[in-house]
């Protein structure tokens, strides 16, 4: 598939970086730009600078940077013009175009997925037929539509053994069922093992059914049984709904967090879309930390009663031990989400979810049940056990509040008290954003460089006054600049990025255009003095390759001696008693 330039120039042109930007992530305003959590490395306080008026962006921790395509291919690991393709679409400018897909690496485990895929397609169809007749009765009795039912491929595993023996049909083998755990191997054969139950297909982040949690419509048997550990399935390494719920997630800066399939569901059911599910209680690092690619905005939304506040509040103090600052979803109805929403209407489950509170405010309600707080002894471990929790926080404005408000509980202070710095109510940490300071000659190109991006007045006069560069790097932007002048009648550094693949290249580009030490806007007096900083550098230089020459010079060959002593003596000329004082 190919785009004309036309249509890329286009499409870069009137894309907003902070608009393409923020589409995926939330954004920050900082002076004249933006700053946020960088998604390409493990960031907790903003190292991401986004530049409007140059349509740059740059991470000064883990060095990413670039344009809004750079952005997009970065973050999606898809190919330039699938980057084009997404870009146009989201600045309302869709292409009509297919875009050639490339055939995907097959998976080693690529024969499991399939025989789980067959099984999620039959258990689906079998809702649809006479089979399936009570489990279809079943969820409409809770709410489920069928809208639903094909979003999450919800679907019904019939008794007798019915789905191995579709597995045979198929091809695949008793081993491989056994694998994935959809089958067993006993003395009457191979067994299903979700018979009779209905299916809720569980995936992995890229989309691929790995596992099932079964729900049954007995009152003797146990509610639910889930896939085993297998091969390819690990509850603790697995969130449900992942893959659903990201790019939702990614937009509302939001994660609502529960325990259930039914629970996720049961937000879906009312309009919430960014809802996943840690498939019980037992809340790991390995989940946060899958769950904070989407947003670190997570929201604990766990069950009403005693065992889910529990949960709740292992599941905070592990997210303020990784450095999040979860948020909980205030409930003291003893009810789980899917119980809230089937005894109401959707808007119930709404106005439920609206109710947050941090997950310090939750920890203070949570430990005073524990701990009340009618003698020392139970005030002293209730403030011991806050503390901990308090000196997780980045903000000191907020370490302070809560400090303020645990010594009004217990009347009791802290050892060793936290020396407080003043901190603005939500204040944006300052991002570093020189690495290294750029001192004389570097600096002087930089500024060169910055200068004829901004005005093609500049570049006439570096034709005219210099013509060159000391770094082959630049000297090599100046070309490129100088190009993109003479075809466009004007630059700028998204498109300047693009028109190389050289990475020292496009770094360069990047450091400039995220240096706030360089002028922001064109300025000729600024610009000559860089344009003779350089053009001193070179003729020193020069002077000092003459003096090699002229020392070294065969005295037989007057002629040649007597050029380099020209040149020499005039260059020291035009250079005055400066070249004495910075050689």
């Amino acid at each position: 598939m190919i785009i004309s330039d036309e249509v890329i120039n286009d499409i870069r042109n009137s894309a907003s970086i902070t608009e393409v930007i923020g589409h995926y992530i939330p954004l920050i305003k900082k002076g004249k730009g933006y700053t946020a959590l960088c998604p390409f490395h493990d960031d907790h306080d903003p190292s991401l600078s986004i530049s409007e008026d140059k349509q740059i962006y740059k991470c000064f921790v883990c060095n990413n940077g670039g344009n809004v395509f750079t952005f997009v291919m970065n973050f999606k690991k898809c190919s330039f013009i699938e980057a084009v393709v997404e870009v146009a679409k989201i600045i309302g400018k869709p292409l009509d175009i297919e875009i050639e897909k490339k055939p995907k690496a097959v998976s080693k485990y690529q024969r499991y997925y399939d025989l789980l895929e067959d099984t999620v397609k039959f258990s689906n169809y079998m809702l649809s037929t006479f089979a399936g007749e009570e489990a279809n009765r079943y969820l409409e009795s809770r709410g489920i539509s069928k809208e639903i039912i094909e979003k999450f491929m919800i679907g019904y595993n019939p008794p007798k053994d019915a789905l191995s023996q579709y597995l045979k049909s198929k091809g695949y083998k008793d081993n491989e069922m056994e694998t994935v755990n959809v089958a067993r191997v006993t003395n009457y054969g191979m067994k299903d093992v979700f018979a009779d139950r209905i299916m809720f297909p569980i995936h992995d982040m890229n989309g691929n059914p790995i596992a099932f949690s079964a729900r049954t419509m007995r009152d003797s048997e146990a509610k639910y049984i889930n896939t085993a550990s297998t091969l390819i399935y690990n509850k603790g390494d697995t969130v449900y709904n992942y893959h659903r719920a990201k790019e939702d997630g990614h937009k509302a800066n939001r994660i609502i967090i529960t325990e259930g399939v039914m629970d996720t569901i049961a937000f879906a059911r009312a309009d919430i879309p960014y809802v996943v599910s840690t498939l019980g209680t037992a809340c790991t690092q390995k989940q946060l930390e899958i769950i904070a690619t989407i947003s670190r905005h997570m929201v604990f939304c766990y069950d009403g009663d005693k065992a889910g506040q529990n949960a709740t509040m292992k599941a905070v103090e592990l997210a303020l031990n990784m450095g999040y600052e979860p948020s909980v979803i205030k409930n003291e109805t003893g009810l789980d989400p899917d119980e809230i929403i089937s005894n109401g209407k959707p808007k119930d489950l709404q106005n439920f979810a609206s109710v947050e509170i941090t997950g310090i405010e939750f920890a203070f309600e949570f430990y005073k049940k524990i701990y009340p707080l009618n003698n020392y002894s139970n005030r002293k471990e209730y403030h011991k056990r806050i503390s901990e929790l308090i000196e997780k926080l980045k903000d000191n404005y907020d370490k302070e509040n809560y400090y303020h408000d645990l010594y009004n509980l217990t009347g009791l202070v802290r050892n060793n008290s936290l020396q407080i710095k003043k901190t603005e109510y939500n204040e944006v940490p300052i991002v570093k954003k020189e690495s290294k300071t750029l001192e004389g000659i570097v600096k002087a190109e930089y500024t060169i460089l910055s200068q004829m991006i901004m005005s093609k007045k500049a570049v006439e006069i570096y034709r005219r006054e210099l013509g060159c560069l000391f770094d082959e790097n630049c000297e090599e932007i100046a070309m490129m600049i100088i190009n993109e002048y003479r075809h466009n009648n004007e630059c700028s550094y998204a498109k300047l990025f693009d028109d190389t693949k050289d990475e020292k290249i496009k770094g360069i580009l990047i450091d400039i255009a995220s240096m706030e030490t360089l002028s922001s806007q064109y300025d000729e007096e600024v610009f000559k003095g860089a344009i003779s900083r350089v053009r001193f550098e070179l003729s020193k230089n020069r002077i000092d390759d003459l003096k090699k020459k002229i020392s070294n010079c065969d005295r037989t060959n007057q002629d040649k001696l007597n050029e380099y002593l020209k040149e020499y003596s005039k260059l020291i000329k035009e250079l005055g008693g400066s070249y004495g004082k910075n050689s």
